[in-house]
């Protein structure tokens, strides 16, 4: 069971000062981001660093208004690091209904898959579908009020998983020390695993990053998107994804983005059953021009016509 906070705010001078537990109130950091906050103060702007430790009675403060204005700037460096939303979102009408699709591509996420995991993992977090609309295949799909997906894009903040980067609801405290910021964002996740099977941060964030690459591609943003989708820094994805890509067989390279487009334009026809307007409504699911879906609309006939 975790020590209960005691929060200490003195004057020394006509300066206040304030301990870590008094920084940990203030902010709903664990120990383990507040200890780490203080660690990479070199690595900081200067005018806005972690305040220098002092000792009083035996116990660390740090001055309280060297403190509010490093956080200020910790909460927006975090908050600009946050996809922006396609400005075609605020020109809709609120009470517009859009499906799961068009609410992933006004938000510039990398496809639907990004708000079934939000949905399926931080209910709270991503609002609540407003029904079922029909997607571009004819098959009925979540669809998401305009007005609650901008709400949602004006209060991003970066913090995907609760405040100061913890899921919300009681957890073990984190370890004193200098936890890597991907141990800080998957803690939730490494203590399920560690009975059955144990892994670190980086092996797991590699897990997520290659189950990306499988499901959509290596692209140049992948790295951003996984910060956002999971937290942590985007430097530290980088290096993630480049040892996924490393590490991945060689006997299941990348497909190409023609592969790509055709294995969707594939799995579109077997549901629909009828090429009509179907290269225009896959071009507005998934970006691009008609021409090009049209050509693997083709490419996808072709799979599946013995005589081609």
């Amino acid at each position: 069971m975790s020590k209960p906070l005691n929060p200490q705010r003195r004057v020394v001078g006509d300066r206040p000062v304030v301990n870590r537990d008094w920084i940990r109130e203030f902010t709903g950091a664990s120990l383990g981001t507040a200890a780490r906050w203080y660690k990479v103060r070199d690595e900081q702007p200067k005018e806005q660093r972690h305040p220098e430790k002092e000792r009083i009675d035996g116990t660390d403060f740090y001055d309280e208004e060297q403190f509010r204005a490093f956080y200020t700037w910790f909460q927006q460096d975090k908050a600009s690091k946050v996809l922006k939303a396609d400005p075609e979102l605020y020109e809709l009408d609120p009470e517009t209904v859009v499906s799961i699709n068009k609410a992933a591509e006004l938000l510039n996420f990398n496809g639907p898959s990004v708000i079934r995991k939000y949905r399926r993992d931080n209910a709270d977090y991503f609002p609540d579908s407003v029904g079922e609309v029909e997607g571009p295949t004819g098959r009925m799909i979540p669809g998401f009020r305009a007005g609650d997906l901008q709400d949602f894009d004006r209060k991003r903040t970066g913090d995907k998983l609760g405040r100061a980067g913890r899921r919300p609801g009681p957890q073990a405290e984190a370890p004193v020390g200098r936890p890597s910021a991907l141990e800080e964002v998957l803690a939730a996740e490494l203590n399920a695993r560690a009975g059955s099977e144990p892994l670190t941060a980086t092996q797991l964030a590699e897990q997520y990053a290659t189950e990306a690459i499988e499901r959509d591609g290596h692209h140049p943003g992948l790295a951003a998107e996984l910060s956002v989708q999971y937290g942590g820094p985007q430097r530290s994805w980088e290096y993630v994804v480049r040892n996924a890509l490393e590490h991945r067989p060689a006997a299941a390279p990348a497909r190409s983005e023609a592969d790509r487009r055709a294995a969707i334009a594939l799995a579109a026809l077997r549901e629909r059953g009828d090429v009509r307007g179907l290269a225009a409504s896959l071009a507005r699911e998934h970006g691009g021009s008609p021409d090009v879906w049209s050509r693997a609309v083709n490419a996808a006939r072709g799979l599946t016509d013995p005589t081609t």
